[in-house]
């Protein structure tokens, strides 16, 4: 019965936005046979969800979430406008024009730049659990090494550890990465740093500073993944 009830909001959503000549990719989502739809019917179908969070997920799968797009549409407010990359910007002293639609997805993302700090832990959670799953489930004939199961360790840090620098020293490893440090962009915050060091230093120390979300080495091959 849920299954039928999401299928039929999607379809009347789907409907309405293309005729509009509106993008509908959740609601598109929601209609792939086995896919969005059994996966949001069999959470929606689970009595153990508490009401709120089931009525919560409905209102946004439906579109109507009091979010900026859906306001401007029913005439409450001006501008669709993302409110909270409004403050952020703001808060920068940069300019507000431009902003990105306020929608749902939107603010649930990593484009919203009012929203990093949450954003990044919600990252950092579904990594760690992504990874300790991994771990769990490997096979006693694996020879995949997890390395970073207790705490997260940046580039330096690894290349301190004999298991790495059998793969390569730390100089040939920031001679390799220097090129695609290169086309990553100096942020705001970095700007003091990166005009006051040699551009070469700067994405040395930038790069040897990053934290992988988790590395595994394979024994087997010497080879490391992220």
């Amino acid at each position: 019965m849920v299954h039928g009830c999401i299928r039929k909001v999607s379809k009347r959503l789907v409907s309405r936005r293309r005729q509009k000549g509106e993008a509908c990719t959740a609601a598109d989502f929601m209609l792939r046979q086995d896919a969005g739809r059994f996966m949001l019917g069999t959470y929606l179908s689970d009595r153990k969800i508490p009401w709120k969070l089931m009525r919560q997920l409905g209102i946004a799968v439906a579109g109507n979430t009091p979010t900026a797009s859906f306001l401007t549409k029913i005439g409450k407010i001006q501008s669709a406008g993302c409110r909270l990359c409004r403050i952020a910007r703001g808060a920068r002293g940069e300019s507000t024009d431009g902003l990105a639609a306020e929608t749902h997805g939107h603010i649930n993302s990593a484009g919203c730049e009012g929203m990093p700090t949450t954003i990044t832990a919600a990252h950092h959670f579904i990594w760690r659990h992504l990874y300790d799953s991994m771990h769990a489930a490997q096979r006693p004939k694996s020879k995949l090494n997890f390395v970073t199961l207790e705490k997260e360790s940046n580039t330096s840090m690894l290349w301190r550890r004999e298991v790495f620098l059998r793969i390569c020293s730390k100089e040939e490893l920031a001679e390799k990465a220097q090129d695609i440090e290169m086309t990553i962009p100096v942020k705001k915050s970095q700007e003091a740093r990166y005009n006051f060091d040699d551009p070469g230093s700067f994405f040395e120390i930038r790069f040897s500073g990053r934290l992988p979300d988790g590395v595994a080495i394979n024994e087997i091959c010497g080879s490391y993944t992220f």
